[in-house]
C-alpha cells in the first residue's frame, strides 16, 4: 500500500505538470482570441515553429533547451516553467489533503481530488491572464461555475470539505443532501458576485469619471521621467505611476490630431492606458513610441476599483468555496494585495508589483481558504472568544 501511495502521489505531480503545460496554451491563446485546439501542438511565439513532441515534455523540455526555442533561439518566458511547476505542486498538495498519504491511507474525500484539480487549473489560468492582460476571460468563469455546480450536486461532502461548514444542513434539508450541497454552492456564487459587484459600484461612485481639463485650445505632451513617463497639460506634470495606480485606469483625450514620433495622425479620440494607447481603433504599445503630443478640447480620467471580470471571477470562486469562503477570500486578497503593492508606494517607484490586478490576489485568498481557511477561522474565533 505504501508503494501504491507513492505511485499515486507521483502520478498527481506528473498530471499537474501535464495540465500545467496545457494551461500555458490557454494562457497564451485565450486572451489573443486564438483557438486552444488548432494547432493542437504548441508553437514558438516568435517563429511559429511547431514544437515536436519530444521537445514538449513538461518541466524537462524548458530546462533541456535552457529556456530557448530550438528553431530560432529566441528566449522563452520562464512563465512556462513556472506554470507547470506550480500546477504540479498544487496538484500534489491537493492529493495529500483529499486523496491519501504516503503510509497507504486513502481518505474518504478522495472524490474531491478532481474538483480540486479543476479549481486549481481555473485560478492559475485566470491569474496569469489577468496579470498580463488585465482581463479574466468569461470562458474560464463559465466553465468554473458550471462544473462547480455539477460537482456540488454529485458530491454532497462538497460543503464540508471546500466550504468549511461543519454540517451542510440548509433549509431543513438533510446534511448529506445533494440539494443542500447545490444550494450552498449557488449561495456562494451569488454572494461572490454581489459582493464584488457592490465594490465595483462603490468604486465608480468614489472614483468614477473625472474631467482633468476643458481647455479648448490646450496642448499636451508626454515626456520621459526618471522612472516612468510624465504627462504634461496646462503646465501641470502628472507621473504615470500616480495616474495608473491600479492598472485599469485610462485617459481619454478629445482631440483633432496626435503626433507620434513626429508623425501626425488625425483622430477625434485618443485613449492612453499605462502600457499602450488606442488611436483610431489600433493599439500601439508604449515601447513603440518615443514622443507623443497633441492638442485637446477635453481630458477625461476614468478609474475603477476593479474590473467587471473580477465580479464574475468571484462568482466562480464562490461556487467552490461557499459564502464563508467568499468573505475570507476577499479579506485575504485585500491584505495580500496591500502587502505586495505597498513597498513600491513607499519608495515612490513604479514597478510590476504595483500593477498586479486583483484577480491573482483573489485566487491566492481562495486557495488559502480551501487549504487551511476553515481551520484558521475556527482558531481566530476561539481566540477572540477567549
Amino acid at each position: 500500500m505504501e508503494t501504491l501511495s507513492i505511485f499515486l502521489a507521483l502520478v498527481s505531480f506528473i498530471t499537474g505538470a501535464c495540465i500545467g503545460s496545457f494551461l500555458n496554451v490557454v494562457i497564451f491563446r485565450l486572451p489573443r482570441d486564438l483557438s486552444v485546439n488548432k494547432p493542437k501542438r504548441s508553437f514558438c511565439p516568435n517563429c511559429k515553429y511547431i514544437i515536436p513532441s519530444y521537445f514538449n515534455i513538461p518541466l524537462f523540455s524548458w530546462l533541456m533547451l535552457k529556456g530557448k526555442c530550438k528553431n530560432c533561439g529566441a528566449k522563452l518566458s520562464g512563465q512556462y516553467f513556472l506554470v507547470e511547476l506550480l500546477t504540479a505542486i498544487l496538484f500534489l498538495i491537493f492529493w495529500f489533503i483529499y486523496g491519501g498519504d504516503l503510509q497507504g491511507n486513502i481518505y474518504n474525500t478522495i472524490s474531491l481530488v478532481l474538483p480540486g484539480w479543476l479549481f486549481i487549473a481555473l485560478i492559475i489560468s485566470a491569474s496569469f491572464i489577468d496579470f498580463e492582460h488585465q482581463i479574466i476571460p468569461d470562458k474560464i468563469n463559465l466553465v468554473g461555475v458550471l462544473f462547480g455546480l455539477i460537482f456540488s450536486f454529485i458530491f454532497p461532502i462538497f460543503p464540508d470539505s471546500f466550504m468549511g461548514f461543519d454540517s451542510n444542513q440548509l433549509f431543513g434539508l438533510s446534511g448529506n443532501s445533494r440539494l443542500a450541497s447545490s444550494l450552498h454552492s449557488m449561495i456562494g456564487g451569488v454572494t461572490g458576485f454581489l459582493l464584488i459587484y457592490f465594490v465595483v459600484i462603490l468604486g465608480r461612485i468614489a472614483f468614477g469619471s473625472k474631467v482633468l481639463s476643458k481647455n479648448i485650445s490646450g496642448k499636451w505632451f508626454i515626456k520621459e521621467g526618471v522612472d516612468n513617463p510624465i504627462l504634461n497639460y496646462d503646465d501641470k506634470d502628472m507621473r504615470f505611476e500616480d495616474i495608473y495606480f491600479v492598472g485599469t485606469e485610462k485617459l481619454i483625450f478629445d482631440t483633432n490630431k496626435v503626433v507620434i514620433n513626429g508623425r501626425k495622425i488625425k483622430t477625434d479620440n485618443l485613449i492612453i492606458h499605462y502600457d499602450r494607447l488606442i488611436i483610431n481603433g489600433d493599439e500601439v504599445e508604449i515601447k513603440d513610441w518615443v514622443s507623443l503630443e497633441g492638442d485637446f478640447s477635453k481630458i477625461t480620467y476614468l478609474r475603477e476599483a476593479m474590473g467587471f471580470g473580477d465580479v464574475k471571477f468571484m462568482a466562480m470562486i464562490g461556487v467552490f468555496v461557499g459564502w464563508q469562503g467568499v468573505l475570507f477570500t476577499l479579506f485575504m486578497a485585500s491584505i495580500i494585495g496591500t502587502i505586495i503593492s505597498l513597498p513600491s508606494k513607499f519608495i515612490n517607484r513604479d514597478s510590476v508589483l504595483s500593477r498586479v490586478p486583483f484577480g491573482p490576489f483573489l485566487s491566492t485568498g481562495s486557495l488559502i481558504w480551501i487549504l487551511c481557511g476553515p481551520e484558521l477561522l475556527k482558531r481566530y474565533l476561539l481566540l477572540i472568544g477567549s
